[in-house]
């Protein structure tokens, strides 16, 4: 299986001062550093949030999202306009909804750390995988 990583599995990646980093750790070394994908949308919240909690500056944190992607399996490059599910009835919900879509419509599942996200598409890090999510 392949998974696109959320916002919040990328900072986990990167940033040892995360509550989530060595859970993302033991995680991505089971499902495989070549099985994890990002995307324009989470590269973009990495750089974000690097930035503005975790106190990098533009350049740090466009150099650790590279050294980042030097060891994960894809990229999804297309962009589709929003198709989201009645789930995603408010504001704080549609960035989830759009990953999900993405995810689904590339094969893939979202890695997410986020037990709140119901959607059949999501995989929670550090959880036991689905029957038949591997």
């Amino acid at each position: 299986m392949k998974y696109l990583l959320d916002v919040n599995a990328l900072l986990a990646w990167e940033h040892s001062d995360s509550s989530h980093h060595a859970a993302f750790h033991t995680w991505a070394k089971q499902a495989g550093r070549s099985h994890l994908w990002t995307c324009a949308h989470t590269e973009l919240g990495f750089l974000r949030v690097s930035m503005q909690v975790f106190g990098y500056s533009l350049a740090q944190a466009s150099e650790a999202l590279s050294l980042l992607k030097e060891h994960v399996g894809g990229f999804i490059a297309v962009a589709p306009s929003p198709r989201l599910p009645r789930w995603a009835s408010t504001a704080v919900k549609t960035s989830d909804a759009y990953l999900t879509q993405l995810a689904r419509e590339n094969g893939l599942r979202l890695a997410t750390f986020d037990a709140g996200i119901k959607d059949d598409a999501v995989e929670l890090i550090g959880q036991p995988a689905r029957e038949g999510s591997r």
